[in-house]
């Protein structure tokens, strides 16, 4: 087996630019759908048998992100320990997405105005909702070029346990578009609410470094 071809970070936000759900896996992401706990979520068999059911029955209106495994990434000997786990589970004839469109440390070649601006675009006089944790960066961020924000406040750790509340939220939002925040349950969201014809995006952790880029 042999790791797949991962379209770049910059192909990956003009994709969501279209339209697409964004769902990512990164290692916590992995950890969980080979039934294992994560710091953020404890190892429970639903959210891994969900992680799993992201990677193989992909919604047609959402894209997977996966680590790139480019050799120029500071952190290339961190993320290439998983590709062979990563390659055991992928399925076969699938389109693969950057999961690092947000982690400047592994892809610093993204710490760019130009970059922070195409991000920003995806919200720009946009109504928004936003999941992420009550003090999240993103809320702050997203309000600056947003038309409107709604803050769906959700909790640092096991989110999972609340899915169904954060989706029936996201869904009585009536957002031009979702942005969220939510751990490994944002992998699952992103999925979920794109069969609901959402727009839903999981850009993780990204508040300070989008502020950041827009400021160079």
């Amino acid at each position: 087996m042999t790791y797949p071809f991962v379209f770049d970070e910059f192909k990956t936000i003009a994709k969501v630019a279209e339209g697409y759900c964004l769902a990512r896996l990164g290692d916590g992401e992995l950890k969980i759908a080979y039934g294992a706990g994560y710091v953020r979520e404890p190892a429970n068999q639903k959210l891994s048998r969900e992680m799993m059911r992201v990677l193989e029955h992909t919604d047609p209106r959402c894209i997977v992100g996966i680590p790139t495994m480019e050799r120029r990434s500071p952190k290339y000997a961190s993320w290439i320990r998983h590709a062979e786990r990563f390659e055991r589970i992928l399925p076969p004839d699938h389109d693969w997405y950057s999961s690092l469109v947000t982690r400047p440390d592994s892809a610093p070649w993204i710490f760019t105005k130009a970059y922070g601006e195409a991000v920003q675009a995806l919200w720009a006089g946009k109504k928004v909702a936003v999941i992420c944790e009550a003090e999240g960066s993103m809320v702050r961020t997203v309000s600056k070029a947003a038309k409107s924000v709604q803050h769906i406040i959700c909790p640092r750790r096991e989110s999972y346990a609340i899915i169904h509340d954060l989706e029936r939220a996201a869904r009585r939002s009536k957002a031009d578009i979702i942005i969220m925040s939510v751990g490994p349950t944002a992998t699952c969201l992103a999925n979920r609410l794109a069969r609901r014809g959402l727009h839903a995006v999981d850009l993780g952790s990204a508040g300070g470094f989008i502020a950041k880029a827009l400021a160079l």
